[in-house]
């Protein structure tokens, strides 16, 4: 998983955040139909990232705490408790970050994060 300063910070992808595995599959099926590769789509179930986000949070670096990454960590491990179902998806630019994350609020998600190098943008929040 891509960090800085030890927190999940995957540059030039979206996170995406939808309560059901339902609208998380609707939502692939739609990047896919629009031309998303399957390898440009990351799944993450809340089994499989309850612990490595928790393990992010309590490791990350002082420096972290004063980042906004940290913060959106925490909030990704708090939805993932609740079951969230996350997916990552590789956005070239910002039009494919903002077509991408208009796909995830139409199937539903609830959180959609464009991180780019120097900032961290909210597509839904």
């Amino acid at each position: 998983m891509p960090t800085s300063f030890g927190v999940f910070k995957p540059v030039g992808h979206v996170m995406m955040g939808l309560p059901t595995q339902d609208q998380s599959d609707a939502l692939v099926s739609a990047l896919h139909d629009a031309g998303w590769s399957h390898a440009a789509v990351r799944h993450f179930a809340p089994r499989e990232s309850v612990a490595e986000l928790a393990a992010m949070v309590d490791n990350a670096g002082a420096v972290a705490g004063f980042g906004y990454e940290i913060t959106l960590l925490r909030r990704y491990l708090a939805l993932t408790q609740q079951g969230y179902r996350w997916l990552l998806v590789n956005a070239d630019d910002h039009a494919h970050a903002a077509a991408s994350s208009e796909m995830a609020r139409r199937c539903g998600a609830r959180l959609a994060v464009h991180c780019r190098t120097l900032t961290v943008e909210e597509l839904i929040d």
